[in-house]
């Protein structure tokens, strides 16, 4: 096996137990469940630090990768009322951006602990190539989500009162809402409210919070499914 190929099958061995335990992992944690000695991962990654370095880089990757974007939003059912694509759209959108920020904060950590400096800087060149190819992952990214929400929408974009591009970013906007660190006046909302709110506006006639209530906003078969409206924050009293 080449140093290279070794490198990328011990940080796919590893990958589950960083997620779980991210750095408070030990080298013989690592070795354990890569199945080779601690020197073994010495020799590839020059200590523990750079091995969970890059398999939090390498997740990072794989959480917004443009394919995996693509394979999220092709899977919606296009038969769905807009309402639930929409909500569906933002679910998975959050998902990733869970694991996107799991990956971030275990590389925060890396980067704040004492001492970084003398110990990785060997690796520096190759974080800041793995970085690199992230930006560039994201600009894809971008233009897969438009491309692909433009599929997710097709039967409704005749009911848009938008163009396509402001449609992304609201939907793009309302999954972003999910992320924890953002100062917001409260809880972050479920994607079923998120998703009608961007459907059928904050103005109009009032929705009734009952589930069982036929929804008369939206008779048209794109309109909400089931029926009745989500319960919305403070309806409830």
């Amino acid at each position: 096996m080449s140093p290279e190929d070794r490198r990328a099958a011990i940080i796919e061995a590893v990958m589950p137990l960083v997620e779980e335990r991210g750095a408070d992992a030990t080298s013989r944690e690592l070795a354990d469940a890569a199945g080779v000695a601690e020197g073994t991962l010495f020799r590839a990654f020059g200590d523990k630090v750079c091995l969970i370095g890059e398999v939090a880089l390498t997740g990072l990757l794989r959480a917004s990768d443009p394919a995996v974007t693509r394979a999220d939003l092709e899977s919606i059912d296009p038969r769905l009322p807009l309402v639930d694509r929409v909500r569906q759209v933002i679910e998975r959108g959050q998902r990733r951006s869970e694991e996107a920020v799991a990956w971030v904060m275990v590389l925060r950590f890396l980067h704040t602990r004492e001492g970084a400096d003398e110990q990785d800087h060997l690796h520096r060149e190759r974080a800041a190539q793995m970085r690199s190819r992230l930006m560039a992952q994201q600009e894809t990214r971008r233009a897969v989500v438009e491309e692909t929400l433009g599929r997710v929408l097709a039967q409704d974009l005749d009911r848009l009162r938008v163009p396509i591009e402001v449609a992304v970013s609201l939907i793009e906007s309302a999954t972003a809402h999910h992320r924890p660190g953002l100062e917001r006046m409260g809880p972050p909302l479920p994607a079923e409210v998120l998703a009608d709110a961007l459907v059928h506006g904050i103005v109009g006639e009032k929705r009734s919070p009952d589930t069982n209530v036929p929804d008369t906003h939206d008779s048209s078969p794109a309109g909400h499914a089931g029926g009745g409206a989500p319960s919305y924050p403070g309806e409830e009293d």
